[in-house]
């Protein structure tokens, strides 16, 4: 597909959808709303925040309510979107809020969006942060709609449903790839692929054995020491889905909201109870509590780790508290026990 003829869909996607994608944003790349195609900057370089907040947002309204009329209505806000610019750590982040969501109970909220989002991902170029590849997640074959790699002229695309297809279909001119075409794409993954100087000393599935270790590890007051409980690495962090639920009650005292917004394991308050009991009192126990959460406590519903290896939090860390450096701590201590 042509760059032309990416415009093209984009310019037809803005028709009936409400279309988020990567723009500069002082000089760094975000997620925002288009308004037409020239918006959209494709990024090769990571975004400072993923792409969760477009279905699972900071803060939404779940209920409302009157105790004068006795009466309250649930509250589901969704509409038609599109997300442009993933990079594949994101997408496979989503697959497994997909997964979250869709567990036991399912969240209404969260699956209504997902339902009407149409997903376009894109290649990345790993930075200093990046780990995604000593993950697996490096490359992903499920969860988009429509995938773009960049070629010299234009793009490489895949489809990952009938609807990607289908919007290809309609709004923008491809052909079959040349044999010269498919060489570029190898030549600039092998390239990509090389370019990763961020990686974890162990295998997906060694990590939860590895961290279950890790208890008593010296590492968790060293880091404990200097974090700030600021909380950056949950709010940048695409699988991090811990909410608070709270009832805001307008000044009738009778008319009222009940509203979901996003918490984090890295806060004091996050497992504070009653009488002023918290179950993890210092820094130390709650970042042992968020390392675990992504290399081990959820892996055997899940099936799968919950870091996808995107670097979001050691890049927002204000004190360079770096995910990687953490984890080879532990599993050079387990390698020499």
């Amino acid at each position: 597909m042509s760059e032309k003829g990416f415009k093209g869909l984009v310019k037809g996607l803005l028709k009936t959808n409400r279309v988020y994608g990567t723009i500069e944003k002082d000089g760094f790349p975000a997620f925002g709303e288009l308004s037409r195609p020239e918006d959209l900057v494709l990024s090769t370089r990571p975004t400072h925040l993923s792409a969760k907040q477009f279905l699972f947002p900071q803060r939404e309204v779940l209920l409302r309510y009157d105790m004068k009329k006795g009466s309250h209505e649930a509250v589901i806000e969704s509409g038609k979107q599109v997300l442009i610019g993933l990079h594949p750590c994101d997408i496979k982040g989503l697959n497994l809020m997909d997964r979250v969501f869709a567990h036991g109970v399912p969240d209404p909220n969260y699956l209504a969006r997902r339902e009407q989002t149409i997903v376009i991902g894109g290649d990345c170029v790993p930075d200093d942060y990046c780990f995604c590849k000593s993950l697996g997640n490096s490359e992903v074959e499920s969860g988009f709609d429509i995938f773009l790699h960049v070629l010299g002229k234009g793009f490489l695309v895949r489809t990952g449903s009938d609807i990607g297809a289908a919007l290809l279909s309609e709004h923008a001119e491809t052909r079959e790839p040349s044999a010269r075409e498919f060489q570029e794409f190898r030549e600039r993954r092998a390239k990509r692929d090389s370019s990763f100087k961020a990686s974890v000393d162990a295998s997906p599935e060694e990590l939860p054995e590895i961290y279950s270790k890790s208890d008593e590890s010296g590492v968790w007051e060293k880091i404990g020491a200097i974090c700030t409980g600021c909380g950056s690495c949950n709010n940048v962090c695409p699988t991090c889905y811990c909410f608070d639920v709270k009832d805001e009650v307008k000044a009738n005292l009778v008319e009222g909201e009940r509203v979901r917004t996003w918490d984090g394991c890295a806060l004091e308050d996050f497992a504070k109870v009653a009488g002023g009991h918290n179950f993890r009192k210092t820094r130390a126990e709650r970042l042992r509590h968020r390392f675990n959460r992504k290399f081990r406590y959820l892996s055997g519903t899940f099936d799968s780790l919950f870091c996808v290896g995107c670097g979001r939090c050691s890049r927002a860390c204000l004190v360079k508290i770096n995910i990687v450096d953490v984890t080879n701590e532990i599993v050079r201590e387990y390698n020499n026990k």
